[in-house]
């Protein structure tokens, strides 16, 4: 058999030793012969239509037992190479880690970002029907406003209506914060409470009334019509709708009953309030927004980390500070908790503080470390925000090639006539 080895692969001639082939027996170089498909009887010569910039980097890895690659070949050309190679990257060398493996978390947000904006929503039934057709057609009009003008105009109006809800919800607030209702009217605090809470005789009950109808219509046919009630509890937005169509019409029912303590009527006007979170709705008309909640989800790692070092550093803290400040305003472990928790969030109220020496020492070290703290998760939530945006901004860009591609192609093929 012959020691020289004369490959050519996509027209550039290489020139090894069989045994130099031989090093990694597992691979498809070190089993070719001249009885193989790549093999030329009159040349001499095995022949690959592959790439040569990168078989480059394929040879010099039986030449010296580890794999480079140069930086301006495409990590996913480099893979299709190597598997069609039959060489393994477990030899890859340190230095090209970085860039070999940085393009998978870019594709996963590539992925994420044409899943949550470029792929049209499709709900899949477990069966066709007329009646599915229904459903789907509702279900496209309430979750995607791209999909028809009249669905645009509903989300429209919807978000109309949360606005008015939260501007109500501020002037009832006020109502409620009046000082001289109780001196005008001789009253308990908690039947004053229940009296305001329940008044809907003016005109801010009847919007609240018509509001909140409108809230439960539009929850209920999302629930009827969504294909998936798995998915459909899944979302939070969803079980926030639930929440707070359940805390109307609790509300209501506690206010029919005038011997119902003072917890249950604020507890179900709470509910009421979470209407507020239909705001988040917004993210399907503004891109920036859904970002936003794009990124938070996707660092929930680190913020549950940060939620769990927190906690941990607080019990630290607290337990310290109650110890050395016990005959001050620490007086309970409760309290020490909350100090060490509003200090590590630099907030500090200046309601509850240390008046000892020691005790100022360790806040002053409790503080630094919040700083710390709260330092390192936020700059990867604003990493991740920044990145998914750079991607957003490349696929639309991608897209808007695309279009104009395609605009050109018809133009050539189809003359459109101008209207003046």
């Amino acid at each position: 058999m012959i020691e020289k080895v004369v490959i050519n692969v996509g027209g550039q001639t290489f020139v090894t030793k069989r045994s130099t082939l031989q090093r990694y027996p597992d691979t498809k170089l070190a089993n070719i012969s001249e009885t193989c498909e790549h093999f030329d009887i009159t040349t001499e010569v095995y022949y690959f239509d592959r790439n040569p910039l990168i078989f480059q980097s394929v040879l010099d890895y039986y030449r010296t037992g580890k794999l480079h690659f140069l930086s301006n070949i495409c990590v996913e050309q480099i893979r299709d190479e190597l598997q069609f190679w039959e060489i393994s990257t477990i030899d890859l060398g340190p230095c090209c880690w970085k860039y070999f493996y940085t393009v998978d978390s870019d594709l996963k947000t590539c992925n994420v970002i044409d899943k949550h904006f470029f792929q049209k929503q499709c709900f899949l039934y477990s069966s066709k029907s007329s009646l599915t057709n229904v459903k789907s057609k509702i279900l496209n009009v309430l979750e995607n406003p791209r999909s028809s003008t009249f669905a645009l105009a509903w989300q429209l109006f919807y978000l109309s209506v949360v606005c008015l809800a939260i501007i109500v919800s501020v002037i009832q607030s006020f109502e409620l914060t009046r000082g001289n209702m109780k001196e005008i009217r001789n009253v308990t605090s908690e039947e004053d409470v229940k009296e305001r809470l329940t008044d809907h005789d003016n005109w801010i009950g009847v919007v609240t009334h018509v509001c909140n109808v409108i809230f439960t219509l539009e929850t209920s046919l999302r629930l009827a019509t969504c294909p998936s009630k798995f998915d459909f509890f899944r979302s939070f937005l969803n079980i926030v709708d639930i929440m707070s169509v359940f805390g109307y019409f609790a509300h209501i029912i506690v206010g029919a009953f005038p011997d119902s303590s003072e917890f249950f009527f604020i507890f179900s006007y709470a509910l009421v309030i979470l209407r507020g979170f239909r705001f988040f709705r917004l993210e399907r008309f503004i891109e920036g927004l859904r970002i936003m909640l794009l990124s938070i989800k996707q660092s929930k790692k680190m913020l549950f980390l940060l939620i769990l070092i927190l906690l941990i550093s607080s019990i630290i803290f607290g337990i310290t500070m109650h110890i050395l400040e016990m005959d001050g305003d620490f007086t309970d472990p409760t309290s020490s908790f909350y100090w060490a928790i509003i200090t590590m969030t630099t907030i500090g109220y200046g309601d509850v503080y240390p008046k000892t020496k020691c005790g100022q020492i360790l806040a002053s070290v409790c503080a630094t470390f919040g700083l710390f703290l709260l330092s390192m998760p936020i700059a990867v939530v604003a990493n991740t925000f920044t990145d998914l945006y750079k991607r957003y901004c490349e696929h639309q860009c991608h897209l808007l090639h695309q279009k104009k591609h395609t605009l050109y192609n018809n133009d050539r093929t189809e003359l459109i006539p101008i209207k003046y």
